[in-house]
């Protein structure tokens, strides 16, 4: 799917990490040593992890993001997320409650991953273009650690915690959309859930991840879809000024730049000290760079895309110069 809605804008980002801040060492000594480290560091980018304590759920993150924004008249709440509070009911009750929202705010969860901050950002942005909603507040995050396997040095060593809550309002704006899917290939980034499978018992509620066939992906398929989307919003790939992408790691990010033919400096790698935060990441990308100034003239034409787990891809051109970012804040 690729389309474009008129009238909306992203009027605030914030995000929240955990104050929890490892180095890849001191949070997996029993997989990894300082060589070791050292090494994964050079390709992945990683060297120290935001990791969110037994007591710190998804909701914490993103309600600790949604308090640096103004959420009054805020008539729409969107949670995304792979590690919501509860099996049931849906964490944006929760969090409505939570944020003082009225009761006829409209709440509603979505099971995304890597994709899911442009795919709700996309649900957000239709509710204002279609004056079903003025102000909807689209909080993502996850505490995927606490999915890792602690003998799994692909997963344990890479993804980090993280919550972000972004306010879509009306306004002259228009988002230009791009969203697809691979569903054959869902069990590249897998999590089991056989208690619902009554024809076999659970293995194992671990994150799975196959990395050559997420970078295959992600150097095969996403570049073709960044170029479609660009050229459908009637631009070339030369006229994005800033490449907002998912923080999978630095070497894939690094690869997707060289593969679209765009400098690495467009296409930033900024999660040095925070690991790959899967949904969260695109937003706490912007928070960490360019917060502060309240109008920045080469944010005007920004292309967000996160892609991953699904396996899906979703990418948002958009205009953030009169964003208001804020800095990244610790729980």
């Amino acid at each position: 799917m690729f389309t474009s809605l008129n009238g909306v804008q992203i009027a605030a980002l914030a995000a929240a990490i955990p104050v929890n801040n490892p180095s890849l060492v001191e949070y997996a000594p029993d997989i990894l040593d300082e060589k070791g480290a050292r090494r994964l560091s050079k390709t992945t980018g990683f060297t120290h992890l935001r990791i969110a304590d037994s007591g710190t759920a998804t909701s914490d993150l993103c309600f600790r993001a949604a308090c640096e924004l103004s959420v009054s008249g805020v008539d729409g709440l969107i949670f995304v997320s792979q590690t919501p509070d509860y099996k049931l009911p849906a964490t944006s009750h929760v969090l409505q409650h939570k944020l003082g929202l009225g009761q006829g705010t409209f709440c509603v969860d979505v099971n995304q991953g890597c994709s899911g901050y442009v795919q709700g950002l996309y649900l957000a942005s239709l509710l204002v273009s279609t004056n079903q909603c003025s102000n909807v507040l689209l909080l993502v995050g996850d505490t995927i650690s606490k999915m890792t396997n602690s003998e799994d040095r692909s997963t344990r060593c890479i993804f980090g915690d993280a919550g972000a809550a972004t306010l879509v309002q009306a306004g002259d704006g228009m988002i230009s959309f791009g969203i697809e899917s691979w569903g054959e290939n869902f069990r590249t980034i897998l999590t089991e859930n056989s208690r619902d499978k009554s024809e076999k018992p659970i293995v194992s509620d671990y994150l799975k991840m196959d990395g050559m066939g997420v970078m295959n992906f992600t150097l095969n398929e996403v570049p073709v879809h960044m170029e479609k989307s660009a050229r459908v919003a009637g631009l070339s790939l030369s006229d994005i000024q800033l490449y907002a992408c998912h923080q999978a790691n630095k070497l894939i990010l690094a690869s997707l730049a060289d593969r679209l033919g765009v400098s690495h400096e467009k296409l930033p790698f900024s999660c040095e000290n925070i690991g790959n935060t899967s949904s969260a990441s695109i937003p706490l990308m912007l928070t960490e760079r360019y917060h502060g100034a309240t109008v920045r003239d080469e944010l005007r034409r920004v292309m967000c895309c996160g892609f991953g787990v699904g396996l899906s891809v979703a990418s948002a051109i958009v205009d953030l110069s009169q964003t208001r970012i804020y800095p990244t804040v610790e729980l």
